[in-house]
């Protein structure tokens, strides 16, 4: 019987790549989506789609059968630890041997952040599974200058002041994950994924301007202005609380260190972020 590999969150910006990635390598791969209608819609026939949430652990039994590697990616949820455990949990009692779980750049060092925590906590319960695993910690995602703070009429409103950061472009990530997914060379290893540049947002305005043809501002925005300004938007209140510790970090300069994992990993050197305004530019010109 031919082993599957089930990729979570298979809807989202990292997932639908590794599941395309994986599909065009020929591999057998599973897609676990929330909505069979929507992720009908963004696979076609072509890719085989399991209900999963991680929210019913009653579903877990059906979804993982058969599976031999799993791409983890925890829920964005506020119980994901036990969520994502009870999940791993799952996948042993079923026979998978490999999890290879996203996680978050800086969860072993001295920083102490809400996501890094809970990051930490699932790796070690990966860990102490007894399965085989290979976990990815990302940078801040390129992509986020398209889903979560784009520019508004031309501008650009974080409370980052100068500080820095490796933007990694998602591409790149499921690139990782794919290659993972299907090498046992993997086994064990833990690789920290960014860019190639540390950027400032001021640097990061600046290229977008370049490519969209217009000028693209950043504005300073002052933490209180920030906080607030989610809340009112209806962020919960814990998320607004783990988003401004990030929001933090990247102030004070802490995730600017680059590394060369992604090019180590697939033999190509990370996606610039030029490259990656290029690749979506249209998302800059008028937004």
């Amino acid at each position: 019987m031919e082993k599957t590999v089930l990729v979570t969150g298979a809807t989202g910006t990292i997932g639908r790549d590794v599941v395309k990635i994986l599909s065009e390598s020929g591999v057998a791969v599973r897609a676990g989506v929330r909505d069979q209608a929507k992720g009908r819609k963004q696979f076609g026939i072509e890719i085989e789609l399991t209900t999963l949430n991680f929210e019913d652990a009653a579903s877990f039994l059906d979804t993982l059968k058969g599976v031999e590697k799993v791409f983890l990616l925890p829920p964005p949820l506020r119980n994901q630890v036990e969520l994502t455990n009870a999940f791993v949990s799952a996948a042993k009692r079923t026979g998978v041997r490999h999890i290879v779980k996203l996680s978050a750049i800086g969860v072993d060092g001295g920083t102490q952040f809400t996501v890094g925590k809970w990051h930490a906590a699932g790796e070690q319960h990966v860990r102490e599974s007894g399965l085989a695993f290979t976990f990815l910690r990302p940078n801040s995602f390129m992509q986020n200058f398209i889903n979560y703070f784009p520019p508004r009429d031309g501008v650009i409103y974080l409370p980052w002041g100068n500080g820095k950061a490796s933007f990694v472009d998602t591409r790149d990530i499921a690139a990782v994950a794919a290659e993972v997914l299907t090498s046992d060379d993997h086994e064990g290893k833990t690789y920290t994924l960014t860019g190639p540049a540390a950027l400032s947002i001021e640097q990061v305005a600046k290229i977008l301007s370049e490519v969209a043809g217009r000028e693209i501002n950043y504005v300073n925005v002052p933490e209180s202005a920030a906080r607030d300004g989610m809340l009112q938007a209806g962020v919960p209140q814990w998320q607004v609380d783990a988003l401004m510790e990030l929001h933090a970090i990247n102030k004070q300069n802490r995730w600017d260190a680059v590394t060369n994992d992604i090019e180590k990993v697939t033999g190509k050197p990370a996606i610039t972020f030029a490259q990656f305004a290029r690749d979506h530019a249209e998302n800059f010109r008028a937004s």
